[in-house]
């Protein structure tokens, strides 16, 4: 069973080359949250489960974070296919999904490992939340990024 509705799939798949308004970026922000959030999360628990405990957190953390850097770029280049957006448009896009990313991480940090709002930010202070947080970061622009390189179309 898909994770996320027929409808937003076939936004995936499409491709009409027309200039779409603010409320198209907006979903496509959604979408593209949604997606790559759901990749993370399982590949997180694989990192905390499987790779942390056999290779260690360093290793583990920096395998994970270019795989899903990559799969941000396929993503925001599925999303943009065909379609022209303005640079405020492909920024709220980005904007969206990365703030959404944030507020769920501090969600799930509270729900899963009981910590505050201060322990989380102190874990994303370390060298290795740095690490991740690049990786958000990265996430966060790479509708810009990929639009720019021309290579979504």
């Amino acid at each position: 069973m898909p994770l996320v509705p027929k409808q937003c799939v076939a936004l995936l798949r499409t491709g009409t080359n027309v200039r779409l308004s603010m409320s198209s970026a907006i979903i496509r922000g959604l979408i593209y949250y949604a997606v790559i959030f759901g990749l993370a999360f399982v590949a997180g628990v694989a990192r905390t489960l499987v790779i942390a405990p056999l290779l260690g957190a360093t290793v583990a953390v920096l395998l994970e974070v270019p795989i899903i850097v990559a799969a941000s770029w396929v993503g925001a280049s599925r999303l943009l296919r065909g379609r022209l957006f303005s640079n405020l448009q492909l920024v709220v896009m980005g904007a969206i999904a990365f703030l959404l990313t944030m507020l769920s991480e501090v969600v799930l940090a509270r729900l899963l490992r009981g910590e505050s709002v201060s322990d989380w930010a102190a874990n994303v202070a370390t060298p290795l939340g740095l690490v991740g947080l690049a990786g958000q970061i990265a996430f966060g622009a790479m509708p810009l990024l990929v639009a720019r390189s021309g290579t979504h179309r």
